[in-house]
């Protein structure tokens, strides 16, 4: 008998006990009649419940209306033109657009490639590359390698942004060494079963919507005000300096950074910002197959295919491919903090540095997507460091580890150091200070991110927004992970990943301030938890059960992932047309004047920061930030004020009192009072600004005079 089963990519795991064939079905059946009415019920709530954040003049909608919407002929005339299908298909189908996306796929396969020579590299050198998999070595090749050109931009880039060419041939030159090194010819080649089959037909539709959507113009606010936007300033200024009117920019800018190198390589920013993009999108399959790496060793080979399948329809997933959040790459080092855990653990030899300081080193990936990361990825794993150190009787271990955390973290907090006196800027100022941060900066920026009020019905609405109340989490999370502990084999593991799930439940509870993407770090460990829980047993009656759960999950988030709800999704668009359709969409008086001024113009922006798709030269600031004109005319006679715009070579000045209402609203974050309507009309009067011209319903553009 084989005592070895294959692993997702091709790796080799040793065979656990079988399933068990009854477990809890007994002689009767009755238990598993029972499970499926709960299955049943569960589902039910999932697709009746009204979307949170979908309103609608029809009035609520629920997934349910979605899948029905779906499939024509079953809603009365629901045409297959009007149907979510055939929107789908509409979509997908301007093929002749493809071409205009083969730049943007070959510079990030350029960088992708690079990454994956650098990452096996350090792959060997922890000595973890045995029993890897091709996908498995692939992905975390991957993760490792992006990792090192992130602080290669960031150290390169403080100096200056080098010339096109050599940027591509640096990249290339680290591609081809680590390829030749990797001896890739010498790999065993995975072998394709039916699950592997199965699973890839099932996630292949996610992905390839992912992937193009990837590769559209970006929508989102915050990617417009500094994930997009740094990057485009730095690239334009030709080096990575500090922003003083830019405070995100001081966060650790690891994934920020291919953006960078993806503007580095195009030579121009907004297609270097659709080749980040792209690389963002990719940490989604890469977290998928170390998600079901890991599911496969802890369990089996279905087990690891199914954890796949549940992580990538989830729309939250998609979501993280087609904006580009950090979560999407946090996410990815999540996956492969557990799954270089599970695989030093499973190691016949005993714990060795070199695994714990690759450890140190994802965590510090981690945290280079965003500080939050510390909650589940730094503090738990260096606890664990800790307790192998106390049963090696030998500090190794956790020596090992903060050496791989600071080797990343060490960087990004030197530069904020000699930026701004503070390693952590903006947090931590009573402790470190900061530069350009008062008392009342602190207080505006901890009323916006500071913890929120603690009661009972909020923590409620907590549970259930993660369980499935949000709009793009998937039902199979709470369909299957509970079923973990139903396998006695899988039931110490559950508990672990249950107790980890927990520690970061409860952290983002009471130590954030609860947005939404600030949980979605839970959803690898959650989905090798499903994927346990859906093979906890072999019995037919269950799988026929499971085959009609996944069934009908996977075609709602299906449903859903293909509409507007979940991202830009005109997939196969035209890029010339919707790189000027989409700020027009998303602020048209702003979009209005940047096709309408002076090439020589240059705009000073009172209240808007979402500046990223702007041609012309601006002058902006966040909400966090001092408001420049404030800076530039506060204690200033008018003609004063006037000379201090001109030495800025500012001609026009442009208000979104409909952004400052918002802002000042009890909710907002708060704007200065020194901006008023009547401050303006002095300034119009005194000859500093000429009369405002309404570009908008509540916006106005001044001419400096």
């Amino acid at each position: 008998m084989n005592n070895r089963e294959r692993a997702p990519g091709g790796s080799t795991t040793s065979a656990s006990p079988p399933a068990p064939r009854l477990g809890l079905l007994g002689r009767s059946g009755w238990p598993l009649v029972i499970l499926a009415l709960i299955e049943l019920a569960w589902l039910g709530w999932f697709l009746s419940e009204p979307l949170p954040n979908a309103p609608s003049p029809r009035g609520a909608i629920t997934r349910g209306i979605l899948l029905l919407d779906s499939v024509p002929g079953i809603v009365p005339g629901v045409t297959l033109q009007d149907s979510l299908v055939g929107k789908a298909v509409e979509e997908l189908s301007h093929l002749g657009n493809l071409p205009q996306r083969a730049p943007i796929v070959a510079a990030a396969a350029l960088i992708a490639l690079a990454a994956m020579g650098i990452g096996d590299w350090l792959l060997r050198k922890a000595r973890m590359e045995a029993a890897c998999g091709v996908a498995t070595r692939l992905a975390i090749d991957y993760a490792l390698g992006t990792v090192v050109l992130g602080l290669a931009t960031l150290v390169v880039g403080r100096l200056f942004i080098p010339n096109v060419w050599l940027v591509r041939l640096a990249l290339a030159g680290a591609a081809l060494a680590g390829a030749y090194a990797s001896r890739f010819w010498r790999w065993d080649l995975p072998r394709l079963d039916s699950s592997a089959a199965i699973a890839g037909a099932v996630v292949s539709p996610f992905v390839v919507m992912m992937l193009l959507g990837s590769m559209l113009p970006a929508i989102d606010f915050d990617v417009l005000e500094y994930h997009l936007q740094g990057p485009k300033e730095y690239y334009q200024n030709g080096r990575i300096a500090f922003l003083p009117h830019n405070v995100y920019t001081n966060m650790p800018f690891g994934v920020e950074m291919l953006h960078l190198l993806g503007m580095a390589v195009s030579g121009d920013w907004w297609w270097g910002g659709l080749v980040g993009q792209f690389l963002v999108a990719l940490y989604a399959p890469c977290a998928a197959v170390l998600i079901a790496s890991t599911a496969s060793r802890l369990g089996t080979w279905r087990a690891g295919c199914l954890a796949a399948i549940v992580y990538l329809t989830t729309p939250w997933i998609y979501r993280l491919g087609v904006i580009a959040y950090v979560e999407g790459p946090l996410c990815c080092f999540q996956a492969a903090l557990l799954w270089a855990f599970v695989r030093g653990r499973q190691d016949p030899r005993p714990s060795t540095g070199r695994h714990w300081a690759m450890l140190g080193f994802l965590a510090g990936g981690a945290m280079a997507c965003k500080y939050t990361a510390i909650l589940p990825s730094a503090i738990p794993f260096g606890i664990l460091g800790l307790v192998a150190a106390w049963r090696d009787r030998s500090p190794r271990a956790v020596l090992a580890f903060i050496l791989g955390w600071a080797v990343v973290m060490g960087p990004w907090m030197f530069k904020n150091v000699v930026d701004t006196g503070n390693p952590v800027y903006p947090l931590a100022s009573r402790i470190f200070g900061g530069r350009d941060w008062t008392d009342a900066r602190e207080l505006q920026w901890n009323r916006a991110h500071g913890p929120r009020p603690i009661t009972m019905p909020l923590f409620r609405y907590s549970v259930s927004e993660i369980v499935g109340r949000s709009d793009w989490q998937s039902p199979l999370y709470a369909a299957f992970v509970p079923l973990a502990f139903l396998n006695p084999r899988s039931r110490r593991v559950a508990g672990w990943l249950s107790l980890y799930l927990a520690w970061m439940f409860l952290t983002w509870w009471f130590l954030t301030h609860r947005l939404d993407r600030f949980w979605l770090p839970m959803l690898p460990t959650a989905a090798i938890l499903a994927g346990l829980g859906a093979d906890w047993t072999k019995s037919l009656a269950w799988r026929f059960v499971r085959a009609g759960v996944l069934a009908l999950a996977v075609a709602t988030n299906l449903a859903y992932t293909s509409t507007a709800l979940a991202g830009l999704n005109e997939w196969t668009g035209d890029l010339d047309f919707l790189r000027a359709d989409i700020p027009r969409r998303l602020n048209g008086p702003l979009a209005a004047i940047d096709a309408n001024l002076p090439e020589d113009a240059r705009i000073l922006l009172v209240g808007q920061a979402a500046v990223y798709h702007l041609r012309h030269p601006v002058l902006y600031n966040t909400v966090f930030n001092p408001e420049l004109i404030e800076t530039i005319a506060a204690g200033k006679s008018p003609v004063e004020f006037r000379e201090a715009l001109r030495e800025r070579k500012v001609t026009h000045v442009y208000v979104d009192w409909k952004e400052i209402r918002r802002h000042r609203d009890p909710a907002g974050y708060g704007f200065t009072d020194f901006v008023t309507a009547a401050r303006f009309n002095e300034w119009v009067a005194a000859g500093v600004l000429g009369r405002p011209k309404a570009v908008g319903m509540e916006q106005d553009l001044y001419e400096v005079l």
